[in-house]
């Protein structure tokens, strides 16, 4: 069964507080940051897991951190700009279904998946599969994986958090992907 792991919980949380903290641009506190302390001690996690993290997401770029004794963190983006795609992609890595999509992510224009870009011709040797040759089930798991895909790029740090949309989150909802 898909699983998002503890870790993944732990980083959509750990956002979150520096989310409500106002801690972002066009936020509340745009200027503050939040220290990685703060943030263990509000998620009752060991620090260093904390400070992993934080660094790994800063490292990606949706973190801005400010070194220092009043140092920290800031989210980069409005939460309602940060996407659970690029969240889960942070701690676990590339999303995929089955070994068979790993590199399929063909849309149609408007976001939506296409079934015919889906069950594109997959090339030789990207799949340890014996059966990808004649695989009655690739088509439709490609169908899976693209749907499951795109709402991890629909669903937003804002919403994860319960918190009040941003007008650059708004924006963000608003827009087509």
């Amino acid at each position: 069964m898909l699983r998002i792991s503890k870790k993944a919980d732990y980083a959509v949380f750990l956002l979150g507080a520096i989310a409500r903290q106002g801690a972002f641009p066009g936020g509340a506190a745009a200027a503050s940051v939040v220290s990685a302390h703060e943030v263990a001690r509000q998620a009752g996690l060991n620090k260093s897991v904390v400070a992993n993290l934080l660094k790994a997401f800063t490292k990606q770029g949706l973190l801005e951190s400010l070194r220092g004794l009043k140092g920290g963190y800031r989210l980069a983006r409005a939460p309602g700009e940060v996407t659970l795609e690029e969240i889960l992609e942070v701690v676990e890595g590339k999303f995929t279904l089955v070994d068979c999509v790993a590199g399929h992510h063909a849309e149609a224009p408007a976001g939506q998946p296409s079934p015919l870009a889906l069950a594109a011709h997959q090339p030789h040797g990207s799949s340890h599969c014996a059966l990808s040759g004649f695989c009655p089930s690739k088509h439709p798991m490609r169908v899976v994986h693209e749907r499951i895909s795109q709402l991890f790029r629909q669903i937003r740090l804002d919403e994860l958090c319960s918190l009040p949309p941003s007008r650059a989150g708004r924006t963000a909802h608003a827009s087509p992907r």
